[in-house]
């Protein structure tokens, strides 16, 4: 992985400060690195919604979905830079596809928000927590622990649903609906399609990239 100039720059001063090995120093960069790129996909996502015009749905779901890739895990792309793409371009979206749908009548968003609901339980049941080869979950008692969480967090949600559906809020609808929305998104990175889907955005991109240097080498 290539990191940010800004992310060597700190990691190298702070190793020089501290008097760190060099193994050290690279692990530092990575969360340097990673910081960086959390920040970014916060407040890019957030600047995006605003320009839609729907940043209080943006901010609930990426609130809500930042608790469940802490507990449930979940597809994700091989580049973090790739990934904070992906999230700064859903969250926005679902906000917007949340306002659409929060002006349709009560009885077609209470049937969606109930079905949504019912397929993140039912998944986040059976699948969470998700790992990765890079970051398996070895321990039993973690497991149950991040199990636990995930159901408790889309308990929470759930709850939030219901109050949010009996409150006059002017942004209670989009907010509702968002966050029905983001369970459904987080069922989907939970499943083999969610990973599937990752899959291919990584082996697309991949390609693209590879096909852009091999130009460079003809030329």
């Amino acid at each position: 992985m290539s990191y940010l100039k800004l992310s060597k720059t700190w990691a190298g001063y702070l190793g020089r400060k501290t008097e760190l090995s060099r193994e050290k120093e690279i692990i530092l960069t990575y969360i340097i690195e990673l910081l960086v790129i959390t920040i970014v996909c916060i407040v890019c996502s957030l600047l995006l919604g605003q320009l839609l015009g729907v940043l209080p749905g943006t901010a609930s779901c990426l609130f809500m979905i930042a608790l469940f890739r802490h507990t449930a895990g979940g597809a994700h792309s091989n580049n973090p830079w790739r990934c904070a793409v992906v999230t700064i371009l859903i969250f926005p979206l679902i906000a917007l596809l949340a306002d659409i749908l929060s002006s349709f009548a009560l009885i077609y968003t209470d049937v969606f928000s109930i079905i949504a609901i019912l397929v993140g339980v039912v998944t986040i049941a059976r699948l969470a927590p998700v790992d990765s080869p890079a970051a398996p979950i070895i321990s039993p008692t973690r497991r149950k622990k991040l199990k636990t969480s995930s159901i408790a967090i889309i308990l929470m949600a759930t709850i939030a649903v219901v109050v949010l559906r009996q409150s006059s809020w002017t942004y209670a609808g989009e907010i509702q609906i968002s966050l029905v929305i983001g369970i459904l998104w987080v069922s989907l990175i939970l499943s083999k399609l969610g990973h599937n889907l990752f899959f291919w955005i990584d082996r697309t991109f991949s390609m693209e990239k590879e096909v852009k240097e091999d130009e460079k080498i003809i030329t």
